[in-house]
């Protein structure tokens, strides 16, 4: 196997009992699983946590939701942008809860329970400052009273979403807590209830900010693996590759597209099997570091579609032709992170996960607890 991507479950499962630890008991938890795990694998991951017994499973699309559905995933399931018209009545029939962010989902909502005879639930959601999906302030009061009026839609969650609460410099994550405190009281005045998930942490807010955990916590990121505000996170994806060939080169000696690298002194060169077309991003070219022998070792040259050239000179043993490279986790004691990754072609670690999620080929593996 030229490369691959590998998936550590027992890191992902240490990283889901993290969080528990971090909310107080009875605070209900979502991991959420959309585009593919953020990478990981949606199926492979929803299972793993469905042992773990998630109150929540968090998607972006309805079509997400029936294919946990279809694998055998009881677990209640989150749509978080929504259904389109055309999904209510299966929503509704499979156990499928959409966040409803219009007056006119609410409508759909209505006449597919009229339809079943049944109250549809539905999340809320409260636009807080984000300026995406969500009911704004000045259509708050037909809100609730559409709520208050109808008997075939049943508001069992209520949620906003953090713009920047992984930005320690910011204060705004405050004025959204307060915008959705107000709402929170308007809607128990009027309503004389709130409903049973209540909820606007993501993972930047479920680490940093306790105040925001209400009844319910959305973990993604922090699932995956450590980042800037929870470095004590386990990465849970790899991605590996084998050496073909190693070679020396004398000084003046041009490597790869565009000679954008020239060896300065003669220098030991090893050709890897991977690049862009495996989800190694091309922006990485001159830039990234791997792991060979444990030690960091600098991409020289062009990323090409499935090769790369990285400098090996300062190895102490000669690199052997199919020896490990690790391109993102650990080797021994170093670790690539994707937040170093992405700090080097300006994205963030969601994309670097994405994208090098992207490899077909994925190996799952459990380590020892």
């Amino acid at each position: 196997m030229h490369n691959w991507v590998e998936i550590d479950l027992s890191a992902l499962k240490r990283n889901y009992q993290r969080i528990r630890n971090l909310v107080k008991p009875g605070v209900s938890v979502a991991p959420v699983v959309k585009a593919e795990a953020y990478g990981h694998g949606m199926i492979k991951v929803a299972k793993a946590l469905f042992q773990l017994k998630p109150e929540w499973l968090a998607v972006s699309k309805f079509s997400e939701a029936v294919i946990l559905r279809d694998v055998g995933i009881t677990t209640p399931i989150l749509v978080l942008s929504g259904l389109l018209p055309d999904e209510y009545e299966e929503a509704l029939a499979r156990n499928i809860t959409p966040v409803v962010y219009t007056m006119e989902q609410l409508y759909l909502c209505e006449t597919a329970g009229k339809k079943r005879l049944m109250p549809f639930p539905v999340h809320i959601k409260i636009d807080t400052g984000m300026g995406r999906l969500g009911f704004r302030e000045e259509s708050l009061s037909e809100l609730i009273s559409k709520l208050k009026d109808s008997l075939w839609i049943s508001p069992i969650g209520v949620m906003s979403h953090f713009a920047d609460a992984d930005d320690e410099s910011s204060s705004f994550p405050l004025t959204q807590l307060a915008r959705f405190r107000n709402f929170l009281n308007h809607m128990q005045s009027s309503l004389n209830r709130l409903p049973p998930y209540i909820h606007i942490a993501n993972s930047a807010g479920t680490v940093r900010y306790p105040e925001s955990h209400y009844t319910m916590v959305r973990p993604g990121l922090v699932l995956y693996g450590p980042t800037s505000f929870a470095e004590d996170f386990e990465p849970v994806m790899s991605l590996k590759a084998r050496i073909l060939q190693v070679k020396k080169v004398p000084s003046g000696t041009p490597i790869g597209y565009g000679r954008s690298f020239v060896a300065p002194e003669p220098m030991v060169i090893a050709t890897v099997s991977i690049g862009y077309g495996d989800g190694y991003p091309r922006a990485l070219s001159n830039k990234a570091k791997v792991l060979i022998q444990g030690k960091r070792c600098p991409v020289v040259g062009r990323v090409s579609m499935n090769l790369i050239t990285v400098d090996v000179s300062h190895l102490s043993t000669f690199p052997r032709e199919g020896e490990e490279v690790v391109l993102l986790g650990y080797q021994g004691k170093e670790i690539i992170s994707a937040d170093e990754l992405a700090s080097k072609v300006g994205t963030i670690s969601y994309e670097i996960y994405c994208r090098i999620g992207s490899n077909p080929v994925k190996r799952y593996i459990e380590t020892q607890e």
